[in-house]
């Protein structure tokens, strides 16, 4: 089976995306107060829907942080701010997304290279599903693997990834069968995203966590962004809570780190998302650029594009790049409107789905309805 055709060549696409960067001047609106953020969210934590979260904003306006509810429990809690770290949950994907881009513009692989290329040799045998599996196939979640592999050890529903290790992945890989057609429908899977991150930080000789801290965390000054935390971070890092707000273990994302490994702190995020928005210089703009390319459209949401690992809402012709992440006691959501060149991450230590409120800060930010 011959390899599928290249659309672009790394150089042509570079100049490409470097014109795109170029975006027209935005006029800067003033960024929304607490009250009025308060007036979105602030009933989440009054309620006892969500124990703490932060939210914060980015515009050519600059940057802003409010905190709400409380991080950490009974007298000794404070109102979490802009350093207090959450998990990330998928957000991590991006990071991985990001990498990959990376790795396609600086000519390490093509993403259309099957993966079998970088997977240690004998891993796949040539009767596999996954022979013909690509970096865009799994980045696009149409690779036609699971959301998650038949073989964690860990029987604790509070910490389902714990114990799992890169030889399981490995194992797991080399005896997969696919649950649809390579290429052609969209399945969300966790997998494909912790295969990407194994195969980027192998092909770089290092640990995944490592690749990321290197190539996106130092450039862009992400001090807090990491899959191990220091004794200080640690210290920062909020509980989980469940629905009924009970604390909850975090969860240990070993063996999938390219998944959902990544914790972070909303300051952290939003020099992420300043950076995705080209609202400050940096050399990962065009990879940025890159990764938010929509390059699969989703039939079963007619609003929903991917690219590598970010989901590209359109409504009205007007474009939304955004993730969310969901893991043991927290929600995490960065979502950004390109062409406003403003931003919204919402951050969140009770479990749930508080999509409906990002939406709206973000409503709030621009002074736009979605679409308009």
């Amino acid at each position: 089976m011959p390899r599928r055709p290249l659309l672009f060549s790394a150089p042509l696409l570079l100049t490409a995306l470097l014109l795109l960067a170029a975006a027209p001047g935005v006029q800067a609106a003033p960024l929304p107060g607490r009250q009025a953020t308060a007036h979105l969210v602030e009933n989440l934590t009054r309620s006892g829907r969500v124990h703490g979260l932060v939210v914060g904003y980015v515009s050519p306006a600059g940057r802003k942080v409010y905190g709400f509810g409380q991080r950490g429990e009974g007298r000794v809690a404070k109102v979490p701010d802009g350093s207090t770290l959450f998990e990330l949950g998928s957000i991590t994907k991006t990071f991985t997304g990001l990498l990959l881009a990376q790795a396609v513009l600086s000519g390490q692989l093509h993403d259309t290279d099957p993966i079998r290329l970088t997977l240690p040799p004998g891993t796949l045998a040539k009767d596999s599903p996954l022979w013909w599996v690509s970096y865009l196939d799994l980045a696009t979640h149409s690779s036609g693997l699971p959301e998650g592999p038949d073989n964690l050890p860990s029987k604790d529903p509070q910490n389902p990834m714990a114990g799992y290790s890169t030889g399981l992945l490995l194992r797991y890989v080399a005896q997969a069968a696919l649950i649809a057609p390579l290429g052609q429908n969209f399945y969300y899977s966790n997998v494909g995203a912790a295969l990407t991150g194994y195969l980027l930080a192998r092909a770089a000789g290092v640990d995944y966590e490592t690749l990321v801290v290197e190539r996106i965390c130092t450039p862009l000054s992400l001090a807090d962004t990491r899959v191990t935390l220091s004794e200080d971070q640690r210290s920062r890092m909020t509980h989980g809570h469940d629905a009924k707000g009970r604390v909850v273990p975090n969860w240990e994302v070993s063996g999938l780190e390219g998944a959902g490994a990544l914790r972070s702190t909303a300051d952290d995020l939003l020099a992420y998302a300043a950076a995705n928005l080209g609202l400050t210089p940096t050399p990962l703009l065009a990879p940025a650029r890159l990764a938010q390319l929509p390059r699969k459209h989703v039939s079963s949401i007619p609003t929903l594009y991917i690219g590598y690992f970010w989901n590209v809402m359109n409504f009205g012709g007007k474009e939304y790049v955004l993730h969310a992440g969901r893991s043991g006691g927290y929600y995490a959501l960065v979502l950004m409107s390109p062409i406003d060149m403003s931003g919204v991450v919402l951050l969140c230590d009770t479990e749930g789905d508080f999509s409906k409120e990002g939406w709206k800060l973000l409503e709030l930010l621009t002074g736009k309805s979605v679409g308009s």
